[in-house]
């Protein structure tokens, strides 16, 4: 079980928070690993590589299909004849 946390600046401010649940979270039995907003917007493939690793798997990129995140060959999906 992983809990993955993507802390931006606001992080700074609610950190005791942040600290306490994890805490609670481990206590349940859950792993937590963090990447700053910053990580995840520079580099995400490197996230994912984080993320593997923890978890024990191999990594391997692969390219996205040009479809999904609301997108239909270019275009989106709101915005299509029905």
């Amino acid at each position: 079980m992983l809990v993955v946390e993507i802390d931006g600046d606001y992080h700074d401010i609610v950190g005791e928070e942040d600290k306490s649940r994890e805490a609670a979270l481990h206590e349940l039995g859950w792993d937590v690993i963090r990447f700053s907003d910053n990580d995840v917007m520079d580099d995400v493939e490197a996230v994912a590589r984080g993320i593997a690793k923890h978890l024990g798997l191999a990594y391997q990129f692969r390219a996205r299909i040009g479809t999904g995140s609301g997108m239909e060959s270019g275009k989106s999906l709101f915005n299509r004849n029905r």
